[in-house]
């Protein structure tokens, strides 16, 4: 059963309840619940979300708050107003690239205090290297040779972030999706080490230090995101020829 909530705003007298079962139903749950809502204003719209897997199996709900694009317009001018944008370059001043996780409690800027134009960052689900964040380290090479007519100047540093709590770890009941993701067969993907962060980290630290060119520096971190608090899993060391 999936049952959503939808609520209207302190001010709205209109409250939306329903709960769809999705053995009877074709349409997708996030649709049914917007246009449970049509004719609202979506722009105050909170969709609170939960599903049950059975009898004493209810899992943890999400509340999610529409943020239109007047709010995002009002932050934006705010951003502007700060003048922070103002003389960056498109070559990070600190000779970083991170490669983090979609998960928004771990924001690089964040968790590092990068101020703007400090690093490059890749942000994927699990903060994997894939064949995917390959080809875009690949693809920045490139840029960087069109932009500076040579290699990435400096001692350059790949931190890979991974983190606790990771919602990467619910993706194992979908082996074949994983399998896609990593690009390796099904029967392969406990190499990938999904379950455990630290032994994940090391993984894909590893292959950076197999792909990337000789001279740069690669590390993995841990973000735990119950204390707030990183642990340096693989520290730096030189990519060797």
């Amino acid at each position: 059963m999936f049952k959503y909530e939808s609520h209207l705003g302190a001010d709205s007298p209109c409250r939306i309840t329903q709960g769809v079962d999705l053995h009877d139903h074709d349409v997708p749950p996030s649709r049914v619940a917007w246009e449970a809502a049509a004719g609202q204003d979506w722009r105050q719209l909170q969709v609170a979300v939960g599903v049950t897997g059975g009898p004493g199996s209810e899992r943890e709900g999400a509340t999610v708050t529409v943020i239109d694009t007047d709010e995002l317009a009002k932050r934006n001018a705010r951003f502007a107003d700060g003048g922070s944008f103002a003389d960056l370059k498109l070559m990070p001043s600190g000779s970083l690239t991170v490669i983090g996780c979609v998960d928004p409690r771990v924001d690089p800027s964040d968790v590092f205090g990068l101020k703007p134009g400090e690093a490059a960052v890749i942000r994927n689900v699990g903060g994997r290297v894939t064949p995917t964040t390959l080809r875009t380290l690949e693809m920045l090479s490139k840029v960087v040779q069109a932009r500076t007519g040579g290699p990435r100047p400096g001692d350059v540093h790949y931190a890979v972030l991974h983190h606790t709590d990771c919602g990467i770890t619910d993706l194992t009941a979908f082996p074949e999706l994983l399998a896609d993701y990593f690009g390796v067969p099904a029967g392969d993907l406990d190499a990938k080490a999904v379950t455990d962060p630290v032994a994940a980290v090391r993984v894909d630290a590893e292959i950076l230090k197999q792909r990337l060119p000789a001279g740069v520096f690669v590390s993995g971190l841990v973000y735990d995101v119950a204390t707030g608090l990183i642990d340096v899993v693989v520290p730096p060391a030189r990519v060797e020829a």
